[in-house]
């Protein structure tokens, strides 16, 4: 009824409710990723993970994440989990406005091996992990807390993402909040499509990168098609002029020699940390990357260091943003 004001709880079922109905009409935008959880009785939610549907009693409050993308979701739908693995790190590979974590959550160790006595000392109700990451300690896990564990490399990569923020959603009990922060995504790639449309740029050919050191070597890895990274700039009209081989993550990792499969007339846009980027550092004088056709016509283009190629939808409005600046529109 007008005017009348609905208890919190009737609210967050009334939302889910409504989300699940939005689910099935099949619209194909981003903000209608389809329906990966739901109440169920007496209050319980059940979430489906990569391991199977969890119940959990209600909306979780005191979440701990031990994986990056995670993190950011739980970021977009306002929530700051109590423990994060690598926090350090996450802060600065991950600069998307509103996915920054507060100094005053706990870091519980790396991603691959977290702190079981720290988690428990945090006395969470709930744990968000990666499944390539988390089987080792799965069960002690467990044994904490319920742990919704997500697989992010299942393809497409971007339709994953899409449902595991919505099961997210569900399970802190936010649906509202990830329709509006996906929606905003569907304007992000509007905005951009319409820019590149207006300045006569649409499907331009690009390459996607993100450079490293390892060993005294600079790596660099490609993102093929397969990758989150580049569905989200394909929803853009962009086309992606990469063709290597992709792993589970949908990248390929070469060499600079590998750098001349790069269709000479494709912009080549790039991520490397401030204190570690290779192609400011140990390429900068080296003869085949100077000699690229992308190099030596001023088509490489640097985006934001902070930029995550591997996040949720924060990064994936970042990214949108970053490339219509290198993209000049």
């Amino acid at each position: 009824m007008v005017g009348v004001k609905m208890p919190k709880f009737l609210r967050f079922c009334a939302a889910a409710v409504l989300l699940s109905a939005l689910v099935g009409c099949g619209s194909g935008t981003v903000s209608n990723p389809g329906g990966p959880g739901a109440p169920g009785a007496e209050g319980s939610i059940t979430v489906d993970t990569a391991r199977g549907p969890v119940t959990l009693p209600g909306p979780a409050t005191k979440v701990v994440s031990l994986e990056w993308s995670l993190t950011e979701e739980l970021r977009a739908l306002g929530v700051t989990p109590v423990g994060n693995a690598e926090s350090g790190i996450y802060n600065s590979w991950v600069t998307a406005p509103g996915a920054r974590l507060p100094a005053e959550v706990r870091d519980v160790g790396t991603r691959a091996e977290p702190s079981i006595e720290q988690i428990a000392a945090l006395k969470p109700d709930l744990i968000v992990a990666s499944g390539d990451r988390v089987a080792a300690n799965y069960d002690r896990l467990a044994a904490i807390a319920p742990v919704l564990v997500f697989d992010y490399t299942a393809p497409p990569q971007l339709e994953t993402m899409k449902k595991t923020f919505t099961a997210l959603a569900t399970a802190v009990g936010e649906p509202d909040k990830a329709t509006e922060v996906l929606g905003r995504m569907d304007d992000a790639v509007a905005d951009l499509a319409g820019r590149l449309d207006r300045a006569g740029k649409s499907g331009t050919e690009y390459a996607l990168a993100q450079a490293y050191t390892a060993d005294a070597v600079p790596t660099i890895r490609m993102m093929t098609d397969e990758a989150f990274s580049a569905q989200v700039l394909g929803l853009a009209g962009l086309r992606n002029g990469w063709r290597g081989r992709p792993d589970d993550w949908g990248m390929t990792t070469v060499g600079v020699e590998s750098l001349t499969q790069v269709p000479g007339s494709a912009t080549f846009l790039s991520v490397a940390a401030d204190d570690d980027n290779p192609f400011t550092g140990a390429l900068a004088g080296n003869p085949v990357w100077r000699e690229l056709d992308f190099v030596e016509q001023g088509r490489a283009v640097p985006l934001d260091s902070g930029t995550w190629l591997f996040g949720g939808p924060l990064s994936a409005i970042q990214l949108l943003d970053e490339t219509g600046k290198a993209l000049g529109v």
